[in-house]
């Protein structure tokens, strides 16, 4: 007996039962802007318009700050695991409401909203600036991304940057490596920078089972926030003790 009518059936009442559900919720609790709480879109118009962006012709490529033509003070001299470094937007305005609501306030639907101003920086970068950032997505291997911490998982539910990753990857093209283990669950975000720099150095880590991934690589690092670069400084140098070719950080926004 032909059943494939009865399957397909039961998969159109599945997409119009979700659609209904989703029409539904958004009657009861409107869609509205992480930035400025405006209804309609998870990020407005307005808000995205006000970023301060960072032009990628004056920032600098090794922690992403914006004014760094040839290196920033702080990199000038310093020792960095990083080949280059992107960041979007300073970190002011809407952007850190938009990034507090999606790690810690449960709005994982923004997940594809940042993937997509990673993804518009990248290939604007691209494009702006090809001697200083050409390839940055398009040669890329693998995207890869800094872990949450075991601690940070059980009380989020999910991995944050993983969930932007799947995203970036699904938009470009390009494939994404789970490539490192955090260890310890200590918050820096009250850190200053020598704090940092200090508790980065030992918590990343490859596991043998993607080191053939990673060897050899081109990888893009993501994270959502810039604050030093210890962060990123201190995953690129696990990728890098595990064999990958070239490193590059791209972040949602950048901490003067």
């Amino acid at each position: 007996m032909d059943t494939s009518w009865l399957r397909s059936s039961f998969e159109e009442l599945k997409t119009r039962s979700g659609a209904s559900r989703e029409a539904l919720l958004e009657t009861l609790s409107p869609t509205r802007c992480a930035g400025c709480e405006r209804p309609g879109a998870l990020l407005c118009d307005d808000c995205l318009n006000k970023l301060v962006l960072i032009d990628p012709e004056e920032s600098c490529t090794l922690c992403g700050a914006p004014y760094g033509r040839v290196l920033c003070t702080e990199c000038r001299g310093a020792a960095s695991s990083l080949d280059r470094c992107l960041a979007c937007a300073l970190f002011s305005g809407a952007l850190p409401r938009v990034i507090r609501a999606y790690k810690d306030g449960g709005e994982r639907r923004l997940a594809r909203v940042i993937a997509e101003l990673l993804l518009d920086t990248a290939l604007h970068a691209q494009v702006a600036a090809p001697d200083r950032y050409g390839g940055i997505l398009a040669g890329a291997d693998f995207i890869t991304f800094v872990p949450a911490t075991k601690s940070a998982y059980r009380r989020r539910g999910f991995d944050h940057m993983e969930a932007i990753a799947r995203s970036l990857g699904a938009m470009s093209g390009v494939a994404v490596c789970d490539c490192i283990i955090k260890h310890g669950s200590s918050d820096q975000r009250k850190m200053g920078r020598e704090g940092r720099l200090a508790t980065a150095r030992s918590i990343y880590e490859v596991p043998d089972i993607v080191q053939k991934n990673v060897y050899g690589a081109r990888l893009l690092l993501i994270d959502d926030v810039i604050t030093t670069g210890a962060t990123m400084t201190a995953a690129a140098g696990a990728l890098k003790g595990a064999g990958a070719a070239h490193v590059d950080g791209l972040a949602a926004a950048r901490v003067l």
